[in-house]
Protein backbone atom coordinates (compact mmCIF):
# COMPACT_ATOMS: atom_id res chain seq x y z
CA UNK A 1 0.00 0.00 0.00
CA UNK A 2 1.01 3.71 -1.13
CA UNK A 3 2.05 5.09 2.61
CA UNK A 4 -0.45 7.78 3.83
CA UNK A 5 1.57 10.80 3.92
CA UNK A 6 1.93 9.79 -0.11
CA UNK A 7 -1.69 9.67 -0.52
CA UNK A 8 -2.20 13.25 0.90
CA UNK A 9 0.72 14.65 -1.20
CA UNK A 10 -0.87 13.28 -4.07
CA UNK A 11 -4.17 14.46 -3.16
CA UNK A 12 -3.16 17.97 -2.29
CA UNK A 13 -0.86 17.90 -5.97
CA UNK A 14 -3.82 16.73 -7.93
CA UNK A 15 -6.76 18.25 -7.26
CA UNK A 16 -8.24 20.89 -9.09
CA UNK A 17 -10.10 23.05 -6.59
CA UNK A 18 -7.66 25.23 -3.79
CA UNK A 19 -7.28 23.49 -0.20
CA UNK A 20 -6.62 25.65 2.59
CA UNK A 21 -6.03 24.80 6.00
CA UNK A 22 -6.14 27.99 8.85
CA UNK A 23 -4.85 28.91 11.97
CA UNK A 24 -6.90 30.86 14.64
CA UNK A 25 -6.58 34.16 13.03
CA UNK A 26 -7.75 32.34 9.36
CA UNK A 27 -4.27 33.10 8.20
CA UNK A 28 -3.85 30.47 5.22
CA UNK A 29 -0.99 27.78 6.38
CA UNK A 30 -1.19 25.28 4.32
CA UNK A 31 -2.70 25.50 0.21
CA UNK A 32 -2.52 23.39 -2.48
CA UNK A 33 -0.71 23.99 -6.01
CA UNK A 34 -3.72 24.88 -7.56
CA UNK A 35 -3.81 28.13 -6.10
CA UNK A 36 -2.11 28.93 -9.04
CA UNK A 37 -4.80 28.20 -11.57
CA UNK A 38 -7.87 29.74 -9.07
CA UNK A 39 -6.13 32.66 -7.32
CA UNK A 40 -2.89 33.31 -9.81
CA UNK A 41 -0.79 33.18 -7.26
CA UNK A 42 1.39 30.02 -6.22
CA UNK A 43 1.05 28.36 -2.66
CA UNK A 44 4.04 29.55 -1.48
CA UNK A 45 2.33 33.29 -2.22
CA UNK A 46 -0.75 33.00 -0.43
CA UNK A 47 0.75 31.57 2.83
CA UNK A 48 0.61 34.40 5.53
CA UNK A 49 -2.57 36.01 3.68
CA UNK A 50 -6.47 35.47 4.01
CA UNK A 51 -8.76 34.86 1.51
CA UNK A 52 -10.62 37.95 1.85
CA UNK A 53 -6.96 39.61 0.73
CA UNK A 54 -7.89 38.63 -2.56
CA UNK A 55 -11.57 39.58 -2.94
CA UNK A 56 -11.78 41.91 -5.80
CA UNK A 57 -12.48 45.70 -4.76
CA UNK A 58 -15.71 45.97 -6.98
CA UNK A 59 -17.16 42.99 -5.34
CA UNK A 60 -16.11 44.69 -1.39
CA UNK A 61 -17.67 47.96 -2.75
CA UNK A 62 -20.62 46.42 -3.05
CA UNK A 63 -21.07 44.42 0.06
CA UNK A 64 -20.57 45.64 3.91
CA UNK A 65 -16.85 44.03 4.43
CA UNK A 66 -17.17 43.41 7.91
CA UNK A 67 -20.16 41.32 7.64
CA UNK A 68 -18.71 39.59 4.47
CA UNK A 69 -15.62 38.64 6.56
CA UNK A 70 -17.46 36.69 8.88
CA UNK A 71 -18.53 34.27 6.70
CA UNK A 72 -14.52 33.77 6.01
CA UNK A 73 -14.09 32.02 9.66
CA UNK A 74 -17.96 30.35 9.90
CA UNK A 75 -17.70 26.78 10.21
CA UNK A 76 -20.07 25.17 7.53
CA UNK A 77 -20.72 28.75 5.38
CA UNK A 78 -20.48 29.01 1.55
CA UNK A 79 -19.64 31.44 0.02
CA UNK A 80 -19.24 32.96 -3.53
CA UNK A 81 -17.42 35.89 -4.02
CA UNK A 82 -15.27 37.95 -6.83
CA UNK A 83 -11.34 38.32 -7.05
CA UNK A 84 -8.99 39.49 -9.48
CA UNK A 85 -6.96 36.38 -10.66
CA UNK A 86 -3.56 37.44 -9.63
CA UNK A 87 -2.33 40.72 -11.02
CA UNK A 88 -4.59 41.30 -13.99
CA UNK A 89 -7.67 42.76 -14.57
CA UNK A 90 -9.36 39.65 -15.08
CA UNK A 91 -12.60 39.07 -12.49
CA UNK A 92 -13.15 35.64 -11.31
CA UNK A 93 -16.13 34.14 -9.15
CA UNK A 94 -14.86 31.62 -6.65
CA UNK A 95 -16.68 29.56 -4.41
CA UNK A 96 -15.40 28.25 -0.84
CA UNK A 97 -17.01 25.93 1.67
CA UNK A 98 -15.10 26.03 5.48
CA UNK A 99 -15.12 22.96 8.06
CA UNK A 100 -13.32 22.85 10.87
CA UNK A 101 -10.66 21.34 11.89
CA UNK A 102 -10.22 19.30 15.23
CA UNK A 103 -7.21 19.61 16.09
CA UNK A 104 -5.94 18.84 20.03
CA UNK A 105 -3.10 21.65 20.22
CA UNK A 106 -5.88 23.81 18.43
CA UNK A 107 -3.07 25.16 16.40
CA UNK A 108 -5.36 24.75 13.17
CA UNK A 109 -8.94 26.13 13.27
CA UNK A 110 -10.58 25.71 9.75
CA UNK A 111 -9.70 24.03 6.25
CA UNK A 112 -11.44 25.55 3.12
CA UNK A 113 -12.25 24.24 0.02
CA UNK A 114 -12.47 27.01 -3.27
CA UNK A 115 -13.53 25.88 -7.01
CA UNK A 116 -13.52 28.56 -9.71
CA UNK A 117 -17.32 29.16 -11.03
CA UNK A 118 -17.14 31.73 -13.18
CA UNK A 119 -18.11 29.53 -16.04
CA UNK A 120 -21.11 28.88 -14.49
CA UNK A 121 -22.05 31.75 -12.91
CA UNK A 122 -21.59 33.18 -16.73
CA UNK A 123 -23.83 29.96 -17.92
CA UNK A 124 -26.68 30.64 -15.78
CA UNK A 125 -26.37 34.46 -16.56
CA UNK A 126 -27.17 33.39 -20.65
CA UNK A 127 -29.42 30.99 -19.01
CA UNK A 128 -31.49 33.51 -17.76
CA UNK A 129 -30.79 35.58 -21.13
CA UNK A 130 -32.33 33.12 -23.00
CA UNK A 131 -35.44 32.07 -20.42
CA UNK A 132 -35.98 35.70 -20.80
CA UNK A 133 -35.53 36.08 -24.32
CA UNK A 134 -37.88 32.78 -24.79
CA UNK A 135 -40.74 34.83 -22.52
CA UNK A 136 -40.51 37.82 -24.73
CA UNK A 137 -41.15 35.54 -28.07
CA UNK A 138 -44.12 33.88 -26.47
CA UNK A 139 -45.63 36.97 -25.21
CA UNK A 140 -45.09 38.11 -28.53
CA UNK A 141 -46.45 34.81 -30.53
CA UNK A 142 -49.41 35.75 -28.41
CA UNK A 143 -49.57 38.76 -29.13
CA UNK A 144 -49.60 37.97 -33.11
CA UNK A 145 -52.22 35.39 -32.75
CA UNK A 146 -55.03 37.17 -31.07
CA UNK A 147 -54.00 40.03 -33.52
CA UNK A 148 -54.29 37.65 -36.45
CA UNK A 149 -57.93 35.99 -35.15
CA UNK A 150 -59.68 39.02 -34.26
CA UNK A 151 -58.21 42.22 -36.35
CA UNK A 152 -58.19 40.10 -39.93
CA UNK A 153 -61.04 38.28 -39.18
CA UNK A 154 -63.37 40.96 -37.91
CA UNK A 155 -63.27 43.02 -41.87
CA UNK A 156 -63.53 39.63 -43.75
CA UNK A 157 -66.72 38.61 -41.68
CA UNK A 158 -68.15 41.89 -42.60
CA UNK A 159 -67.17 41.66 -45.88
CA UNK A 160 -68.82 38.32 -46.28
CA UNK A 161 -72.00 39.49 -44.35
CA UNK A 162 -72.02 42.31 -47.18
CA UNK A 163 -71.91 39.60 -50.17
CA UNK A 164 -74.19 37.55 -48.39
CA UNK A 165 -76.51 40.34 -48.22
CA UNK A 166 -76.37 41.37 -52.24
CA UNK A 167 -76.65 37.66 -52.72
CA UNK A 168 -80.19 38.49 -51.26
CA UNK A 169 -81.10 41.88 -52.00
CA UNK A 170 -79.71 43.89 -55.08
CA UNK A 171 -81.31 47.37 -55.10
CA UNK A 172 -79.59 50.36 -55.73
CA UNK A 173 -79.27 51.64 -52.23
CA UNK A 174 -78.45 47.87 -50.99
CA UNK A 175 -75.36 47.35 -53.30
CA UNK A 176 -74.12 51.34 -52.40
CA UNK A 177 -74.08 50.64 -49.25
CA UNK A 178 -72.47 47.24 -49.00
CA UNK A 179 -70.00 48.27 -51.92
CA UNK A 180 -68.99 51.02 -49.82
CA UNK A 181 -68.70 48.71 -46.48
CA UNK A 182 -66.70 46.22 -47.85
CA UNK A 183 -64.11 49.26 -49.34
CA UNK A 184 -63.61 50.32 -45.77
CA UNK A 185 -62.76 46.75 -45.06
CA UNK A 186 -60.84 46.16 -47.34
CA UNK A 187 -58.66 49.66 -46.90
CA UNK A 188 -58.56 48.26 -43.18
CA UNK A 189 -57.11 45.28 -44.16
CA UNK A 190 -54.52 46.80 -46.97
CA UNK A 191 -53.45 49.13 -43.85
CA UNK A 192 -52.92 46.49 -41.98
CA UNK A 193 -51.05 44.38 -44.35
CA UNK A 194 -48.80 47.32 -45.40
CA UNK A 195 -48.40 47.80 -41.36
CA UNK A 196 -47.19 43.95 -41.11
CA UNK A 197 -44.74 44.08 -44.47
CA UNK A 198 -42.70 47.46 -42.49
CA UNK A 199 -42.82 45.62 -39.74
CA UNK A 200 -40.88 42.56 -41.43
CA UNK A 201 -38.48 45.05 -43.49
CA UNK A 202 -37.70 46.72 -40.11
CA UNK A 203 -37.16 43.31 -38.45
CA UNK A 204 -34.55 42.06 -41.05
CA UNK A 205 -32.96 45.40 -41.38
CA UNK A 206 -34.35 46.51 -44.88
CA UNK A 207 -35.60 49.52 -43.88
CA UNK A 208 -33.31 52.42 -45.58
CA UNK A 209 -33.60 56.10 -45.89
CA UNK A 210 -34.28 58.56 -48.95
CA UNK A 211 -33.40 61.77 -47.74
CA UNK A 212 -34.81 64.87 -48.79
CA UNK A 213 -35.26 68.49 -47.09
CA UNK A 214 -39.05 68.23 -45.78
CA UNK A 215 -41.62 70.68 -44.43
CA UNK A 216 -43.36 69.01 -41.17
CA UNK A 217 -46.02 71.64 -41.20
CA UNK A 218 -46.96 70.35 -44.99
CA UNK A 219 -46.76 66.82 -43.61
CA UNK A 220 -48.78 66.82 -41.20
CA UNK A 221 -51.26 69.19 -42.60
CA UNK A 222 -51.81 66.52 -45.68
CA UNK A 223 -51.85 63.93 -42.55
CA UNK A 224 -54.40 66.24 -40.29
CA UNK A 225 -56.78 66.65 -44.06
CA UNK A 226 -56.45 63.47 -45.29
CA UNK A 227 -56.00 61.18 -42.73
CA UNK A 228 -57.97 62.59 -39.42
CA UNK A 229 -60.41 65.19 -40.52
CA UNK A 230 -62.14 62.89 -43.22
CA UNK A 231 -62.11 59.68 -40.75
CA UNK A 232 -62.99 61.48 -37.67
CA UNK A 233 -64.84 64.53 -38.53
CA UNK A 234 -66.25 65.17 -35.17
CA UNK A 235 -62.34 65.41 -33.10
CA UNK A 236 -61.41 69.32 -33.41
CA UNK A 237 -57.80 69.58 -34.51
CA UNK A 238 -55.47 72.26 -34.10
CA UNK A 239 -52.10 72.77 -35.68
CA UNK A 240 -49.54 75.68 -34.98
CA UNK A 241 -46.22 76.60 -34.48
CA UNK A 242 -45.00 76.69 -31.22
CA UNK A 243 -41.87 78.28 -31.48
CA UNK A 244 -39.55 79.65 -34.02
CA UNK A 245 -39.55 79.95 -37.42
CA UNK A 246 -39.91 77.02 -39.83
CA UNK A 247 -36.77 75.09 -40.55
CA UNK A 248 -36.48 72.29 -43.51
CA UNK A 249 -35.99 68.90 -41.59
CA UNK A 250 -33.76 66.13 -43.41
CA UNK A 251 -35.87 63.16 -43.46
CA UNK A 252 -37.66 60.11 -45.28
CA UNK A 253 -40.84 62.02 -46.48
CA UNK A 254 -42.71 58.39 -46.63
CA UNK A 255 -40.90 57.32 -42.80
CA UNK A 256 -41.54 60.75 -41.22
CA UNK A 257 -45.50 60.64 -42.89
CA UNK A 258 -45.78 57.25 -41.19
CA UNK A 259 -45.23 58.99 -37.92
CA UNK A 260 -47.02 61.75 -37.70
CA UNK A 261 -50.00 59.63 -39.10
CA UNK A 262 -49.87 56.88 -36.79
CA UNK A 263 -49.74 59.28 -33.93
CA UNK A 264 -52.49 61.53 -35.14
CA UNK A 265 -54.70 59.11 -36.03
CA UNK A 266 -54.11 57.43 -32.88
CA UNK A 267 -55.06 60.73 -30.88
CA UNK A 268 -58.32 60.65 -32.67
CA UNK A 269 -59.34 56.93 -32.51
CA UNK A 270 -59.01 57.18 -28.65
CA UNK A 271 -60.62 60.07 -28.36
CA UNK A 272 -64.69 60.55 -27.85
CA UNK A 273 -66.56 63.18 -30.32
CA UNK A 274 -66.13 66.83 -29.99
CA UNK A 275 -63.03 66.46 -28.24
CA UNK A 276 -59.68 68.08 -29.40
CA UNK A 277 -56.37 66.92 -30.53
CA UNK A 278 -53.63 69.73 -30.71
CA UNK A 279 -50.37 69.65 -32.15
CA UNK A 280 -47.54 71.96 -32.13
CA UNK A 281 -44.05 72.05 -33.86
CA UNK A 282 -41.27 74.01 -32.76
CA UNK A 283 -38.09 74.43 -34.21
CA UNK A 284 -35.37 75.44 -31.67
CA UNK A 285 -31.81 74.03 -31.06
CA UNK A 286 -31.25 72.36 -34.26
CA UNK A 287 -34.01 70.13 -33.36
CA UNK A 288 -38.08 70.12 -34.52
CA UNK A 289 -39.83 69.05 -31.44
CA UNK A 290 -43.31 67.68 -32.02
CA UNK A 291 -46.15 67.53 -29.78
CA UNK A 292 -49.44 65.42 -30.37
CA UNK A 293 -51.61 66.46 -27.79
CA UNK A 294 -55.24 64.28 -26.84
CA UNK A 295 -58.25 64.64 -24.17
CA UNK A 296 -58.52 60.27 -25.15
CA UNK A 297 -59.09 57.15 -22.96
CA UNK A 298 -54.79 57.56 -21.68
CA UNK A 299 -52.91 54.32 -21.37
CA UNK A 300 -53.02 52.89 -17.61
CA UNK A 301 -49.66 52.87 -16.05
CA UNK A 302 -48.80 49.29 -16.16
CA UNK A 303 -48.97 49.31 -19.80
CA UNK A 304 -46.61 52.00 -20.45
CA UNK A 305 -43.53 50.16 -20.59
CA UNK A 306 -44.74 47.78 -23.42
CA UNK A 307 -46.23 50.32 -25.18
CA UNK A 308 -43.72 50.12 -28.53
CA UNK A 309 -43.46 46.30 -28.16
CA UNK A 310 -45.33 45.09 -31.19
CA UNK A 311 -48.67 43.65 -31.11
CA UNK A 312 -48.80 44.81 -27.53
CA UNK A 313 -52.06 46.63 -27.06
CA UNK A 314 -53.27 48.53 -24.24
CA UNK A 315 -55.36 46.67 -21.32
CA UNK A 316 -58.50 49.75 -21.85
CA UNK A 317 -58.91 49.61 -25.62
CA UNK A 318 -61.83 47.48 -25.74
CA UNK A 319 -63.10 47.17 -29.00
CA UNK A 320 -61.34 49.96 -30.72
CA UNK A 321 -59.61 48.43 -33.91
CA UNK A 322 -55.71 48.11 -34.42
CA UNK A 323 -53.07 45.37 -34.40
CA UNK A 324 -50.11 46.74 -31.71
CA UNK A 325 -47.60 47.56 -34.75
CA UNK A 326 -47.88 51.01 -35.59
CA UNK A 327 -46.12 52.29 -32.14
CA UNK A 328 -43.38 49.84 -33.08
CA UNK A 329 -42.82 50.93 -35.90
CA UNK A 330 -43.03 54.76 -35.02
CA UNK A 331 -40.20 54.25 -32.66
CA UNK A 332 -38.17 52.57 -35.41
CA UNK A 333 -38.66 55.23 -37.78
CA UNK A 334 -37.71 57.77 -35.24
CA UNK A 335 -34.79 56.22 -34.22
CA UNK A 336 -33.42 55.24 -38.09
CA UNK A 337 -34.40 59.33 -38.22
CA UNK A 338 -31.87 59.63 -35.18
CA UNK A 339 -34.38 61.39 -33.09
CA UNK A 340 -36.54 60.49 -29.57
CA UNK A 341 -39.94 59.67 -28.90
CA UNK A 342 -41.36 59.88 -25.09
CA UNK A 343 -45.28 60.63 -24.01
CA UNK A 344 -46.95 61.34 -20.43
CA UNK A 345 -49.84 59.63 -20.31
CA UNK A 346 -53.11 59.20 -17.99
CA UNK A 347 -56.29 56.81 -17.57
CA UNK A 348 -59.27 59.00 -18.99
CA UNK A 349 -57.31 62.14 -19.43
CA UNK A 350 -55.49 61.72 -22.53
CA UNK A 351 -51.93 61.15 -23.81
CA UNK A 352 -49.01 63.77 -25.30
CA UNK A 353 -46.47 62.22 -27.59
CA UNK A 354 -43.02 64.08 -28.33
CA UNK A 355 -41.19 64.03 -31.11
CA UNK A 356 -37.68 65.31 -31.44
CA UNK A 357 -36.32 65.32 -35.08
CA UNK A 358 -32.92 66.80 -36.02
CA UNK A 359 -32.72 68.81 -39.03
CA UNK A 360 -29.43 67.52 -40.31
CA UNK A 361 -29.26 63.86 -40.95
CA UNK A 362 -25.97 62.14 -41.61
CA UNK A 363 -25.98 58.14 -42.10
Amino acid sequence: MVATDRVYQLIAEHTTDLVCIHDLENTIRFATPSSKSILGFSSDDIIGRRLTDFLAPEFVSEMDFSTLTRFFDHPGSRIRYQVRHGNSNRLRWLESTFSRIEEGNKKYSLLSSTRDITESVHLTDDLMNALSTEQQLSRFKSNLYSVASHEFKTPLAVIQANIEMLKIKKSPKVIDMGLESMEEEIDRLNSMIADMLQLKKLTMGKTTLKLEDLSLMAIMEDVVKNDCTKAFPKINTTLSIAKGEECTVRGDYSLVRYIFSNLMVNACKFSKDNTRVKVSIAFEDNFAKIRIEDQGIGIPKEDQASIFTSFYRATNVSNIQGTGVGLSIVKEFVDLHKGKISFESSPGKGSTFFIELPYTLDI
